[in-house]
């Protein structure tokens, strides 16, 4: 895989990452967005139990939400391998916590989006399936684009 195809990658990866918690950021829009998850989770037959969110939860909802947008802002703007790698881990992490949360009750829905999750964390792990045994000799040259 060359580097720019890894690139675009870990872009589309960050820009998934901000369109999706994007809306979780402002209290009131997240809000709505947790409507709507409540609504496909519906529509999609799983008929989940949604508690409602009191203010505790709306602001840690949101804090999690900035701490995703920053970290796609960083991996849009500065695409390495480093940050393909970081990100694969933490979608890893995401979805080991997406199955703990169906089990204990949460949406099937979040599956659903683990699937989108763990394509995107191969994705971003894919550059080393690729690479040639030419590779750059020097640590930071393997990193950097």
């Amino acid at each position: 895989m060359t580097q720019s195809t890894h690139e675009k990658i870990v872009r589309v990866g960050a820009a998934y990452d901000i369109l999706a918690m994007a809306p979780f950021a402002l209290p009131i829009v997240s809000v709505w967005a947790y409507a709507l998850i409540q609504w496909v989770d519906l529509q999609l037959g799983f008929d989940s139990h949604f508690s409602a969110l009191d203010p505790t939860a709306i602001f840690l909802l949101n804090i999690g939400a900035w701490a995703y947008l920053v970290w796609g802002v960083v991996r849009w703007r500065a695409p390495t391998r480093e940050h393909a790698r970081l990100s694969a881990l933490l979608r890893v992490i995401v979805v080991v916590v997406q199955v703990v949360a169906v089990s204990s009750g949460a949406s099937p829905f979040l599956l659903v989006l683990g699937a989108v999750q763990l394509l995107l964390a191969v994705l971003e792990f894919s550059h080393r399936l690729f690479e040639r045994s030419g590779a750059p000799s020097s640590r930071e040259e393997a990193r950097a684009y």
